[in-house]
């Protein structure tokens, strides 16, 4: 479920709501006088771990680069 970031602007704290929850209120303050914020997000990929690539993409080390990158 989507977490909302709301600014109070009677005391510049940022409170996060659930996005079902109606009332909403400065945790700090108890003011209902929020403006909601842009937050910043981040994925996290449970894969495989990262391992570094060639210039072509490959995850393994190139037998003839020049024949594989153009070089």
């Amino acid at each position: 479920m989507p977490v909302y970031e709301y600014k109070c602007r009677d005391c510049g704290k940022i409170s996060e709501f659930l996005d079902k929850e109606k009332k909403r209120e400065c945790t700090v303050c108890r003011s209902i006088n929020l403006e909601k914020q842009f937050s910043a997000f981040s994925v996290v990929n449970k894969g495989s771990e990262h391992k570094e690539r060639s210039c072509c993409g490959m995850t393994e080390p190139c037998d003839s680069p020049k024949r594989c990158c153009g070089k």
